[in-house]
């Protein structure tokens, strides 16, 4: 590791805060060349093994002596290329579900294109293969008992990994019986060493799969156990049209306390099987890039997450810069959040105060959060009056720099907003819309909540999309009556929440230029628009189970949202209503806070349970057709 450490003032409020700074060079080089002339580097051709072309293969190129790698699909020909790639020694694969992957060593230059054409076979067993979009796509729904414990099942056990971690295994019933017990006894930061927590004590989604626990032990037994199981596998159809155009760069992060490591596995080697945040590799929460292209990542998960705050990372180079910032206790602040406003500002928060981040110094200033809030909680926006919002306890914070010198308060510059529904005061998400109004979103009472500024009224939207009554009706009478006692979408923690039937909006965003705010609606897989205006609520139903997590939107108001269960990135246009599906060749990923990038028309995503980060770049299709010709004359 080569690094050096530096004491920063962060901010004018908190002289005292102290920043490390860590720079550490990775292994990396330029992911294209600088060169704007250089020819395509690869092409080539993908075929079955009965000689039909085959459209929607990845196929990813790496460079011997690199952290990062970039992938490419095939086209309706069966033909794909790649942009412009440093020259070097590099492995190359191609793959999709249900065939064999296949290799190949080839030397790359600036000068030529090469050539590299595979065959694939089809794969017997590919189950290692599946995402968690194909195993939820498989899982039958002939019975109700069936309809009711996929739900189950879709709610309560993937808030931290993907279906894909716990349907690639077969168990017996014992296997699935320890399985069910340790994960309903778990928190966000994992298994707790005991099987067996009271009631009391029960996190995240504990008491609802403590509620189903035999049967969903009979579930997952009958599914994934010894005997024959009743699903028919059902991958997804493979990428095509947009979605087959796009270039994937996935930059690999380095171990937290192990920064001189690499994962030993990031999910990008699919007859492997998914990479499941194992060796202390998870925790990559949020990304975001900057005016010049930089991308800045943060962690989460405060039990394995010791050396860095967050990193920066130099997208045409891979270099990757660690940051540590303490506070004036010498604490570690972790920052799960982080956002901009559109002059390019960027906010995050954590460890009891606000951080702005000037990106292009980089500088930090730092100012304290009014402990009398009560907390602030994850999620960050800025709005175009240079505003920070904040999502706090029962409500939203505000902080306005411009009222930093106001005397005779108690907390110049800062302001906390209540909401209408008390619920268990939670809140998640949040964004700044056009008129500069805060939203935010109250996941355990599957409300949606907004302050017009001006006139001080707040207003709350309860989030029921078409399909709620169908899924509340899956629910027995005695479970509904459990659930009613236990406080679930009203005054109890977030152990009983969300429901089998629940909405649970999580991280919104604004059209900053527009009238619309976008709601992810994590456990109905659906995005609600929501007009700043008419208030006007319309659900745009995912074509899948995925999980959308968390959206964004770009200036020509498209829509993107990333999807949890799914490994990828869906894109909505409103002018169109067409939804598109990107998928990542990470899978296992469990994509988390993903933001699109209006400086330069990117987007990213990041892989929680993956240590990585995924950028994707958009071509058109006479961008495509030009490289084509570009490569085809070189080889000629």
């Amino acid at each position: 590791m080569k690094g050096k450490l530096w004491a920063i003032a962060l901010g004018i409020m908190l002289p005292s805060f102290a920043a490390v700074w860590i720079s550490r060079s990775v292994n990396a080089y330029s992911a294209a060349p600088d060169d704007k002339a250089a020819l395509p580097s690869l092409m080539g051709s993908i075929k079955g093994a009965g000689g039909k072309p085959l459209h929607g293969i990845a196929v990813t190129a790496q460079a011997s002596d690199r952290t990062f790698k970039t992938t490419v699909f095939t086209d309706d020909q069966g033909e794909y290329v790649f942009p412009p790639l440093l020259a070097g020694d590099y492995k190359i694969w191609a793959q999709a579900v249900g065939s064999t992957t296949e290799r190949a060593q080839a030397k790359l230059y600036t000068s030529k294109t090469v050539r590299q054409d595979f065959t694939l076979k089809p794969l017997e067993n590919f189950e290692a293969e599946m995402t968690g979009v194909d195993w939820m796509a498989s899982l039958p729904d002939d019975t109700l008992m069936h309809r009711r414990m996929k739900q189950v099942l879709f709610v309560t056990c993937s808030g931290c990994h993907g279906f894909d971690v716990v349907l690639n295994n077969r168990f017996d019933s014992a296997g699935w019986k320890k399985i069910v017990k340790g994960m309903e006894s778990a928190d966000y930061n994992g298994y707790r060493g005991g099987d067996d927590v009271p009631w009391s004590q029960l996190n995240w989604e504990g008491a609802v799969m403590r509620r189903y626990e035999d049967d969903l032990v009979a579930y997952l037994t009958e599914m994934r156990g010894p005997g024959k199981s009743p699903m028919v596998l059902k991958p997804l159809a493979r990428p095509d049209g947009e979605a087959a155009r796009a270039v994937i760069t996935q930059y690999d992060l380095p171990s937290q306390d192990r920064p001189n490591e690499m994962s030993w596995y990031h999910g990008d080697d699919w007859m492997k099987g998914e990479s499941a945040g194992t060796h202390g590799i998870v925790g990559i929460h949020d990304v975001i890039a900057d005016a010049n292209g930089t991308a800045w990542i943060t962690q989460s998960r405060t039990t394995v997450e010791t050396n860095r705050s967050m990193v920066r990372l130099n997208p045409t180079t891979g270099d990757m810069t660690m940051y540590k910032l303490t506070n004036p206790r010498g604490q570690l602040m972790e920052f799960e959040q982080i956002s901009n406003n559109p002059a390019g500002t960027i906010w995050m928060h954590g460890a009891g105060a606000l951080v702005k981040l000037d990106p292009l110094e980089p500088k930090f200033t730092a100012f304290p959060i009014p402990p009398a809030f009560g907390g602030t909680q994850n999620s960050i926006d800025g709005d175009k009056l240079g505003r920070a919002w904040i999502n706090g306890k029962f409500g939203i914070v505000e902080f306005d720099p411009s009222e930093l010198n106001q005397t005779g308060v108690m907390c110049p510059g800062w302001h906390h907003y209540l909401q209408n529904t008390v619920g268990n005061g939670t809140t998640y998400g949040q964004a700044a819309d056009a008129d500069n109004n805060p939203w935010w979103s109250e996941s355990y009472s599957d409300k949606v909540a907004t302050k017009n500024m001006k006139t001080g009224k707040v207003t709350e939207f309860a989030m029921h999309d078409a399909k709620y009554d169908q899924r509340k009706a899956l629910l027995t009478p005695e479970d509904l009556k459990f659930f009613d006692s236990v406080g679930s979408l009203t005054w109890s923690g977030t152990a009983a929440d969300p429901l089998p039937y629940s909405e649970f909006p999580r991280r919104l965003s604004a059209d900053k230029f527009g009238d619309t705010v976008w709601v992810p609606n994590w456990a109905a897989s659906s995005i609600a628009e929501i007009n700043i205006h008419t208030f006007k609520v319309t659900y745009h139903e995912l074509p899948f189970l995925a999980h959308p997590y968390k959206t964004d939107v770009d200036k020509n108001h498209n829509v993107y949202a990333s999807v949890q269960a799914g490994d990828g990135m869906v894109k909505y246009d409103p002018s169109t209503h067409t939804m598109t599906y990107f998928q990542l060749p990470t899978h296992g990923c469990s994509t988390r806070h993903m933001s699109f990038d209006n400086f330069h028309n990117e987007a990213w995503v990041p892989c929680d349970q993956a240590d990585t980060v995924d950028r994707i770049q958009f071509r058109s299709p006479e961008q495509i057709r030009g490289q084509k010709a570009a490569a085809t004359a070189s080889m000629q």
